[in-house]
Formats: structure tokens, sequence, C-alpha cells
């Protein structure tokens, strides 16, 4: 049997939507991360933090490593 390598797409945690980005933080961040900190959906604009995984407030930013 050939095993399938079949990748999920990431979906938005609360509306479900597909149509999200990944957001990187600027060097001059200090929660600087070189890589994605954050999830954010386009469409109920709902952003999760990468590592602790919650929904963040506006204003709020995702601590380096949760």
């Amino acid at each position: 049997m050939a095993s399938e390598n079949v990748q999920k797409k990431e979906k938005c945690k609360k509306c479900g939507s597909e149509n999200i980005i990944m957001v990187e933080y600027s060097h001059d961040s200090p929660e600087y991360y070189d890589g994605v900190s954050e999830i954010q959906c386009k469409d109920c604009g709902a952003r999760f933090g990468r590592w602790s995984e919650r929904e963040l407030k506006e204003g709020e930013v995702e601590k380096r490593f949760g």
C-alpha cells in the first residue's frame, strides 16, 4: 500500500475559513521571531497566537515562544 502525503490546509479556529494569513512580526518588535508568530483570518478578523493557540485581543501580540 502506497502512503500518501496529505497536507491539511490551516483553518480559522473561530469561523473555519481557509482565508487566513500567517503574520511575522517586524525586526524592531520586542516579540520578533524569524518566522510566523500569529495566524489571522481575513474573513472574521480573528487572530491566534502560534504557540499559545489562543485568540489575541486587539493590540495584543503573541509572546515569543508562547
